[in-house]
């Protein structure tokens, strides 16, 4: 398992475009913020990767993200099944017919456990045949109100991985082991760590990058970030 710390993320006012796309996210640190001096700065810094987007229908273009109950929780949200503990790798909006292209978090609470994000590259995964199988021809209902579909979490057509445990649900009896493929203790060589100090920025290519919240020790409803998604 691979650690990136905070004296490992390069320092730099713009996002490396290379970095970004040879290894699927970049990280680097802004100048401690404040929520919302910090917003516009960000927004500015995406606007070169594409065109911002609000995560939920109604909803800001940049989202706070802090761990909560289950019961504070949105519904559909990891949240809501999750609530304070870890969440599953998966990508961001998993349930729009194309997910969006970048991710960015941004931290301006790292929180009292310092819990770490964690990334799987799937274009890395040594996925053997009957794996490959089942993540290209499983059906899997993908729930988004009164535009749920079906979809397996690759497909020949489309340059994305699909996955989100928390919106896709089995539909046959390969589905159970369809997603279980892409669960975290299945690759633990090829998870990266994202350590969070007030001011790191990450950046993720969505169509490849999935991520987690790691564990904690300690309640950290103090943890948060900011997230952007871009179109």
């Amino acid at each position: 398992m691979r650690a990136y710390a905070e004296n490992q993320l390069v320092e730099q006012p713009a996002i490396d475009r290379a970095v970004l796309e040879s290894r699927g996210w970049v990280s680097f640190t802004l100048p401690s913020p404040t929520q919302s001096d910090w917003r516009e700065q960000l927004l500015t810094l995406v606007s070169g990767l594409g065109t911002p987007a609000a995560t939920r229908s109604g909803g800001g273009l940049c989202d706070t993200l802090q761990p909560m109950e289950a019961e504070a929780a949105k519904p559909q949200s990891l949240s809501k099944v999750h609530a304070v503990g870890e969440f599953p790798l998966h990508i961001d909006t998993a349930h729009w017919l194309t997910p969006c292209r970048y991710v960015m978090l941004a931290c301006v609470s790292p929180g009292s456990a310092s819990r770490p994000t964690l990334l799987l590259d799937a274009r890395l995964l040594p996925l053997n045949e009957h794996q490959s199988s089942l993540l290209h021809s499983t059906p899997l209902r993908v729930t988004n109100g009164r535009n749920s579909f079906f979809s397996s979490i690759l497909s020949k057509a489309r340059p994305f991985v699909r996955f989100d445990p928390g919106c896709m649900t089995a539909t046959t009896t390969d589905g159970p082991k369809a997603l279980a493929v892409l669960a975290r203790h299945n690759w633990p060589d090829y998870i990266e760590t994202v350590h969070w100090k007030t001011g790191t920025v990450l950046v993720m290519d969505n169509w490849r990058m999935l991520h987690g919240r790691g564990h904690a020790d300690c309640p950290d409803s103090d943890r948060i970030l900011l997230r952007i998604s871009i179109l």
